[in-house]
């Protein structure tokens, strides 16, 4: 190495991934090797870099150093949004050999949640120009709400990507989430599949919330200490999706508009009657926010 450095100037690229978002992953779940009983386990926590599964109520550390995602039924329905992404690959090029060498990937984004989230971690799921892939799984850690958390990390990687692509996957608890990386169509038609399937299991029941975006506390309340509460109605539809929402009362115009935001991206199992989802004409929620005990729930 050190000979071939001398003979020809080493060039230094930085390379943008041209073909970043690669197709639609499913939902899938984390499993570790574990070399105790040389078996895969789902993970529940990563810590670090290193994965954990629960045996008998107890985190146990996977030493098999082998990763796999495997397909699952469903999301957990919660979302994640993830901001600023961003991602780049390095490799130091020798030139005389044509070679490529210390090839690392970049990657850095900030999530946040609109709820508190405990035990979160990312997967990066790489694929090579040659159709083969790699798993490297995270530690995000707790997300507090609607407070965005930075993340970075640099991937060694063991040889040139190339053309790459790369997916990105979020769990809590060892479940995968929604992200707001994903197409909102994409979702949307996830949702759906989720939301008609409990449907089918349901003889007479009322709409329930199934998908739920915390609303937004205003900035300058949330400095002056301010409580909040506000009242809205709405249609849901057989679907389960929100229309016709309106304010009927607001003790802050902010606080008004930010319930309005958040509620219409919920999703409902919609009313059931005799094993058919119908249409709820009027529903009513009201919502209060008190910054005491958003506080408390934050330090706990």
């Amino acid at each position: 190495m050190n000979t071939c450095r001398r003979r020809s100037p080493v060039l230094t690229s930085l390379w943008l991934l041209a073909a970043l978002v690669a197709p639609l992953p499913a939902q899938t779940r984390l499993y570790a090797l574990h070399g105790g009983d040389n078996k895969y386990h789902a993970v529940h926590k990563v810590i670090r870099s290193e994965p954990y599964f629960l045996q008998e109520g107890k985190l146990v550390e996977a030493t098999g150093k082998s990763l796999a995602l495997k397909p699952t039924p469903e999301y957990l329905p919660l979302l994640i949004t993830v901001r600023d992404l961003d991602t780049k690959t390095e490799f130091v090029h020798l030139s005389d050999v044509g070679t490529n060498i210390n090839n690392q990937f970049d990657f850095s984004a900030k999530f946040e949640s609109s709820y508190p989230l405990e035990d979160v971690f990312l997967v990066l799921e790489l694929e090579f120009s040659d159709s083969t892939t790699a798993v490297f799984v995270y530690e995000i850690g707790r997300l507090k709400p609607q407070v965005p958390q930075p993340f970075s990390v640099f991937v060694p990687m063991g040889r040139f990507m190339g053309a790459g692509q790369m997916k990105l996957h979020l769990f809590v608890g060892g479940d995968e989430v929604f992200t707001s990386w994903q197409p909102a169509a994409y979702r949307e038609g996830v949702l759906d599949q989720m939301i008609a399937k409990r449907v089918a299991a349901l003889q007479d029941s009322g709409p329930k919330p199934f998908y739920v975006i915390t609303p937004k506390y205003p900035e300058a309340l949330r400095q002056a200490g301010q409580r909040a509460s506000a009242v809205v109605t709405m249609r849901i539809t057989p679907q389960g999706t929100v229309e016709d929402l309106r304010i009927d009362s607001a003790s802050d115009s902010a606080f008004g508009e930010g319930v309005l935001a958040a509620v219409r991206q919920w999703r409902f199992v919609p009313q059931v009657k005799a094993g058919r989802a119908v249409e709820t004409r009027r529903v009513s929620l009201p919502f209060e926010y008190d910054p005491a005990e958003a506080a408390a729930n934050d330090k706990g």
